[in-house]
């Protein structure tokens, strides 16, 4: 889950709300929904909050509201903080368990209702995505799992929910690509199906009403990451078409940079990441947390191109403008990707000492195991380096 963790969970906060018959929603809740979902797809998460807890004012323990704020502080988990920080993943934590007291309250008062529980589903969505990305995978399976049946419960009261297929795809696609050590747990109780999880997919998107975006993000995510299913060229199309519709959000337009070097079009995410670069700090939405993953995109590309040595420059002046930020996924990755360069141009004791700094650090993200590997054998110049992203 590389890749789309910034997106996947905006995917399925359109797909909650828009589940819901519009005919049995009040007109104010859908007002309030439809400017907060826009502006959580555009980045914009005060607009979002804003819009989704004057909604919660009148109307307390609405389950959409309370999955919307849930949505909107993992947001802020992952794309302000990079899952860099420990107070706003507490926080995001509060934000769950007392989304669900509230959920459960809402169904003891008001009796089985569709909304309520497909809510609940994307609310045990969102947390098994949190224990995935701390690597809590058997955690995260049963989790899943429970949100899927609570899905699976709200399409048993309203079976005209066509685009609740979402959740099945999302589950048989992920279950089916588990590590090994949970594949043969899922198969002792309900085992994934990939390929049954793009079927899906690839339905929503050309049929589904409101979860057609929604899957083309999926898609785009599996197509650049997934080495059965890669198709760059096919990533490319999607999220430039998702860009047309939300061309506020800067982390749709990395996506693109990302998608453009996996086609190997490097003068174009070259272009695409200084101009990402420069307008950090000055556009709305760019922050300087992504500034060094536009310094990922560059060196990636140099790396690529067997230029070593402006990989060196590029991924050094990461460093210097990211030394005041607290670590992240991506700056930790461009160290890692620094002590590679080293070890291509022949200077084995500076990529050591980087490597082994890396081990040192504690992280949950992965790139301290790179780095062991790393520390036994050297990169070799001309090595394909892989995908542009972090673990």
């Amino acid at each position: 889950m590389k890749l789309l963790n910034k997106i996947l969970l905006v995917a399925l906060f359109s797909l909650s709300i828009n589940l819901f018959a519009w005919d049995k929603v009040d007109p104010v809740v859908l007002a309030h929904a439809d400017k907060g979902v826009d502006a959580i797809y555009n980045l914009d998460l005060d607009t979002a909050h804003k819009e989704l807890s004057a909604l919660l004012k009148e109307h307390p323990n609405y389950p959409l509201g309370l999955f919307g704020q849930t949505m909107i502080e993992w947001s802020r988990y992952e794309y302000e903080f990079e899952k860099s920080n420990k107070q706003q993943a507490k926080f995001f934590e509060d934000i769950i368990n007392s989304s669900i007291k509230g959920i459960d309250s809402w169904l003891k008062q008001n009796g089985q209702e569709a909304q309520a529980y497909l809510a609940l589903g994307g609310i045990y969505g969102v947390k098994a995505r949190f224990l995935l990305a701390n690597k809590s995978y058997v955690r995260a399976y049963f989790t899943g799992r429970k949100g899927l049946k609570y899905m699976n419960r709200a399409i048993e009261l309203d079976p005209e929910m066509y685009d609740a297929y979402l959740g099945k795809a999302i589950y048989e696609y992920y279950a089916g690509t588990l590590p090994a050590v949970v594949r043969v747990l899922a198969k002792l109780v309900i085992s994934g199906n990939a390929d049954k999880g793009i079927e899906y997919l690839n339905l929503i998107k050309d049929k589904g009403r409101y979860s057609a975006n929604t899957a083309k993000l999926l898609l785009v995510e599996i197509s650049i990451e997934s080495k059965k299913y890669a198709n760059y060229p096919l990533a490319e199309q999607y999220i430039k078409e998702i860009i047309e519709k939300y061309p506020h959000n800067p982390l749709f337009r990395f996506v693109a940079i990302i998608a453009s070097y996996q086609n190997k079009n490097y003068e174009e995410v070259k272009k695409g990441a200084n101009d990402f670069l420069s307008k950090i700090g000055k556009e709305p939405f760019y922050k300087e947390i992504y500034i060094a993953r536009s310094y990922t995109a560059l060196a990636s590309t140099y790396m690529q191109e067997g230029n070593y040595q402006e990989a060196v420059k590029v991924l050094e002046q990461s460093i210097e403008a990211t030394k005041n930020q607290e670590m992240s996924r991506w700056q930790l990755w461009n160290i890692f990707r620094l002590a590679q360069s080293y070890d291509a141009l022949g200077q084995r004791a500076k990529a050591t000492e980087i490597y082994k700094s890396i081990t040192n650090y504690k992280e949950t993200w992965g790139i301290d195991d790179e780095a062991k590997k790393y520390l036994k054998t050297p990169f070799i110049a001309g090595t394909d380096i892989g995908l542009m992203s972090p673990p």
